[in-house]
């Protein structure tokens, strides 16, 4: 690979040098230099440029714009008005007085450039960093896990809204890349109604007349893009890359219309053409697209009855010094445990360092998770979640299991080997007799089913159990204290750093989020732990035989 060489500012002139010495230093961004070496971007980005051309500015450079936009929480248009301004910036990015800045278009296509992966390359380096100043990796360290969620950026519409979401964004699409199929599109497909709002105080028979004339028209859309008409002009298409999101923009709405409508009429005719009605709330799936801008939003529960649309971020630290480890979106309506092993994972094998515990909520604490981290020779330690019976009977706790004979025994003494594969919950589903237990004095209050009572005995019994255990010891009691201490990094990172509510749509443009606010969390503490602290510009004296002032009698 050719060496890239990237355009340099040079030696600082004189009065620039006097001008940043009349500046007070930034109690932050003054100090980052003195901890962290940012070279490692140069090399790390060099790939994305050519060694020919006019020289880019320096990656170094430009992750430090990113690092400064994110730590202010500014929108492009800010952080180029930022770097025009403020002297304290300029001084910390090591560009001229007369430097004129980035445009703000500079900024979000640098993004798109280096793409999320290159961001948590970053991210490593950094950790890489304090982990050779032993801030962190330390065997009797403990690594803390937890999530929270975000708001996308988007509104929430209903079915006909964010089907027209969907046929605007195909159109406009094809209007900006190929004039000559929109043209073609005119011609064949005049499309009437889906530019009509639909409005509340319409009677309802007109309501699902003009919603079916929309399905109608976002069907017929689709169907003449595949058409004899269509494909050759599609296929003609310059870019591969506008192609392809044709190509994705319309399995967008033909998702939203599978997952929104229905046939009111399935057998239509001549005489009566084909009808569809929205499906009810009941019959719509839970993982359907909520916006047609940013098609991977999903709706989530953070509690039983706090509902959200957007993501999740999992945030996985050091307890030690509280350092981000790592910082991952996922969908809404995932489940949080199952980032857990692949997170943990990640940061062993790129540092070679290990815990000797992770600590996190109940979502984390299921038996696969405690096996695998187990089998890592890491002590996995959260709450056990409580299996209580719906019908309000007898609880499965009051049961007994018997590893070794692998028999359950009920209250009354009652044991029972027969046994059912339960390959969904991961497990056996052990049955009483059913003449056993009606003759039983507790059969009221142990089922409901004839045939006799069923307990579930998962495959994890065993390393659940010591789970259960462990946190009844004054070390587990500690541990699940200490777990909240991840709490802080959630609330900075959400409420300081603009991730509760992101700008960005995209889980994408999340990711880079993510991995910047995590780098800045870093920066914070290596600054905090190895930095010497700035002396404030003015220092107030205290006066020892200072006159206090008359107190007026009442």
């Amino acid at each position: 690979m050719a060496h890239v060489q990237y355009k340099s500012f040079g030696q600082l002139t004189l009065s620039d040098y006097e001008v940043f010495s009349s500046v007070p230093s930034h109690p932050f961004w003054s100090r980052v230099e003195k901890v962290i070496d940012f070279s490692f971007a140069d090399k790390l980005c060099a790939p994305l440029y050519s060694s020919k051309g006019q020289r880019p500015y320096a990656p170094s450079l430009k992750l430090k714009v990113h690092l400064v936009q994110r730590y202010h929480n500014y929108s492009d248009r800010e952080m180029e008005e930022a770097i025009l301004y403020h002297l304290h910036l300029k001084s910390f990015l090591g560009v001229p007085v007369a430097f004129n800045g980035f445009d703000h278009s500079t900024l979000g296509m640098d993004r798109g450039r280096m793409g999320s992966d290159l961001f948590d390359a970053c991210l490593h380096h950094i950790l890489s960093q304090a982990l050779a100043k032993g801030l962190w990796g330390k065997e009797e360290d403990r690594w803390l896990i937890d999530s929270f969620h975000t708001f996308a950026n988007i509104a929430k519409v209903g079915a006909y809204r964010l089907i027209q979401q969907g046929m605007l964004q195909l159109i406009q699409h094809i209007k900006r890349s190929h004039l000559k199929l929109y043209a073609q599109l005119l011609q064949d497909c005049p499309l009437t109604n889906f530019e009509k709002r639909l409005s509340d105080k319409a009677p309802e028979e007109d309501r699902l007349v003009i919603f079916s004339r929309l399905v109608v028209e976002a069907y017929s859309l689709l169907h003449w893009l595949e058409s004899d008409r269509a494909k050759p002009l599609f296929w003609t298409w310059e870019k591969d890359r506008q192609q392809l999101k044709c190509l994705e923009l319309q399995a967008v709405l033909y998702q939203i219309l599978q997952e929104n409508t229905k046939p009111a009429n399935p057998e239509g005719t001549d005489e009566e053409p084909l009808l569809y009605q929205e499906l009810s709330k009941k019959e719509k799936p839970q993982n359907r697209i909520r916006s047609a801008y940013d098609p991977e939003i999903r709706s989530g529960h953070k509690t039983k009855s706090m509902k959200f649309t957007g993501d999740k971020i999992q945030i996985l630290e050091s307890r030690e010094y509280g350092l981000v480890l790592d910082a991952e979106p996922i969908p809404g309506n995932e489940w949080d445990g199952d980032r857990l092993v692949p997170m943990v994972e990640n940061i062993i094998n790129r540092h070679k360092a290990a815990p000797a515990q992770v600590i996190g909520d109940t979502a984390y604490g299921t038996g696969e998770n405690r096996k695998k981290i187990t089998d890592m020779k890491i002590l996995l330690c959260a709450p056990v979640q409580r299996s209580s019976n719906p019908t309000g009977l007898l609880e499965n706790k009051c049961f007994i299991y018997d590893a070794e004979s692998d028999t359950v025994t009920c209250p009354q003494g009652n044991w029972t080997s027969k046994k059912v594969r339960n390959n969904k919950s991961q497990g056996h589903q052990f049955k009483f007799d059913g003449d056993l237990c009606k003759n039983c004095p507790m059969f009221e209050k142990c089922t409901t089913n004839e045939k006799g009572r069923t307990i579930f005995i998962s495959d994890y019994h065993d390393i659940m159990e010591q789970g259960k255990s462990y946190n009844m010891t004054e070390a587990g009691k500690r541990a699940l204290r200490d777990r909240y201490d991840v709490e802080r990094t959630n609330h900075e990172a959400a409420n300081h750093h603009g991730l509760r509510k992101p700008r960005t749509r995209g889980r994408e443009s999340l990711r880079i989020a993510s991995k910047l606010t995590a780098m800045l969390i870093n920066l914070k503490i290596m600054v905090k732990e190895l930095a010497h602290p700035i002396k404030p510009l003015y220092r107030y004296k205290k006066c020892e035989n200072r006159v206090k002032a008359p107190v007026c009698p009442n």
